[in-house]
């Protein structure tokens, strides 16, 4: 009993000595945590202001401010550990993180890739709330977008949640982004009508319309000539801040007053005339 309680005592005291000799780096080691925590907390703080001024989006300045953190975090850690002599378990955390890293980033390849997306997207995203846009054939209006996906709601109601990725890799049309519009209809009419009167009636018909731009311009013009007929060109523009895009209202009120003022004047058309094109074209800066 006497012999254990001996070596019990020994342990202790071997103990205590140990700790006194590792009490300045122990001391260190906190210090330089407490300190570290705290520059992490400082540079995280300079960090969200930079990334606000240049994305205005709160999902990605705190996804970029709590990555940098973790980051920092785990560096801050590996150093204190050094510091208290444990290089080996310091090297086997970075070996096991990166390995961790590359099987979860294979894992999660699609994801990682939306996420990428949307990160770049915040720096420079082509679209803003409440733009219409058009990617792969899905038009809608912008309503929310995060990291992963971005959802817009289409014209005719329906929620559609886009991964980042196939917005960030396909063409993109966005009809509000220059809050400009350009729609155009065509009309096929009789060689034997007064061309020149007709194209000067439908310009004025169209320039009616307050919503109508004057600069630029709306334009008749003759598109093509196709044996007795003659194919009529119509085009106008809008703003996206006065009409809804695409101005499928507005182009159904000028073609009512177009069709009226034909039938008023018993002009010849062929059929299927007027028609529209679903061409529309926004003002390139």
């Amino acid at each position: 009993m006497e012999k254990e309680f001996v070596d019990f005592s020994s342990t202790i005291q071997h103990s205590w000595e140990n700790f006194l000799g590792q009490l300045p780096a122990i001391l260190l080691a906190i210090l330089v945590f407490i300190a570290g925590i705290f520059a992490i907390k400082l540079f995280s703080k300079v960090v969200t202001k930079f990334i606000d001024e240049k994305s205005k989006d709160s999902i990605v300045t705190d996804f970029l401010v709590n990555i940098v953190s973790f980051i920092l975090t785990i560096f801050l850690v590996i150093v204190c550990l050094g510091i208290l002599g444990y290089g080996n378990i310091t090297d086997k955390i970075l070996a096991g993180t990166a390995l961790t890293t590359f099987i979860v980033g294979f894992a999660l390849k699609d994801i990682g890739e939306n996420f990428l997306a949307g990160i770049l997207m915040a720096f420079r995203r082509p679209f803003r709330i409440g733009d219409l846009i058009e990617v792969q054939g899905m038009r809608g209006r912008v309503k929310k977008m995060s990291l992963r996906e971005t959802n817009i709601k289409t014209l005719d109601g329906k929620d559609v949640f886009i991964p980042n990725s196939i917005i960030l890799k396909n063409p993109l049309e966005n009809f509000t982004y220059n809050q400009l519009l350009r729609s155009e209809f065509f009309i096929n009419v009789d060689y034997s009508e007064d061309l020149e009167k007709v194209m000067k009636d439908i310009l004025h018909i169209i320039n009616s319309f307050e919503e109508v731009e004057k600069n630029p311009h709306a334009s008749v013009y003759v598109q093509e000539i196709d044996g007795e007929k003659i194919k009529l060109r119509g085009a106008y523009w809008f703003k996206t801040t006065d009409v809804n895009a695409p101005g499928n209202s507005l182009k159904s009120e000028i073609l009512f007053k177009v069709i009226h003022y034909i039938k008023k004047q018993d002009i010849q058309i062929e059929e299927n005339s007027p028609n529209s094109d679903d061409e529309r074209k926004t003002v390139k800066e």
